[in-house]
């Protein structure tokens, strides 16, 4: 019996001693990146928006991630308005990063095809006569993902003037991915 108190003491003692033990927790080290936007050349893109005017291009490491952003032909001089943004990231994006001042709409888009894939576009006519069309779309190729999303606001309501979303096209860079 008196074996027997002793390993439940000693048991006691070494749990004790165990759980009092501090400063063994293991810390993250978290390193963040984020380098200057560089102008590029269209052909550099992901994805080349083929049928609309592209007025400037960027690219930026951020972290994990890649941005890809065009400014776009803007007929409605709304500063920022027109734009098309491409992320390559190890998983898909959900929204735009707020960076860029758009949001999609929270609705049921329509669903529609091009040459990268399925993608999802809202049309939404403005109360002032525009209609501005937004886009998200996914493709993975290996294990990295490209997420796309556009903003594009005109003074017109046709339709072919955001069927430009219908002919985007992958370029040489998305092929290499």
């Amino acid at each position: 019996m008196e074996k027997i108190i002793s390993i439940s003491k000693a048991i006691g003692i070494c749990t004790g001693l165990c759980t009092g033990i501090t400063g063994c927790q293991s810390t993250q080290h978290t390193v963040h990146t984020f380098n200057d936007p560089a102008a590029i050349h269209g052909y550099q893109l992901p994805v080349f928006p083929d049928g609309v005017e592209i007025k400037a291009s960027y690219k930026q490491q951020r972290n994990q991630q890649v941005w890809f952003w065009s400014e776009l032909e803007n007929n409605t001089y709304h500063s920022g308005e027109n734009v098309i943004v491409q992320i390559v990231s190890n998983t898909p994006v959900e929204t735009p990063p707020s960076l860029f001042s758009f949001s999609l709409p929270q609705t049921q888009g329509e669903k529609t095809h091009n040459a990268i894939g399925p993608y999802t576009r809202w049309v939404s006519p403005e109360a002032n006569g525009e209609s501005c069309v937004y886009a998200r779309q996914y493709t993975r190729k290996e294990d990295k993902w490209l997420s796309v999303f556009a903003q594009y606001c005109t003074p017109e309501t046709k339709p072919e003037h955001y069927a430009w979303l219908d002919a985007l096209k992958p370029s040489f860079y998305l092929e290499e991915l």
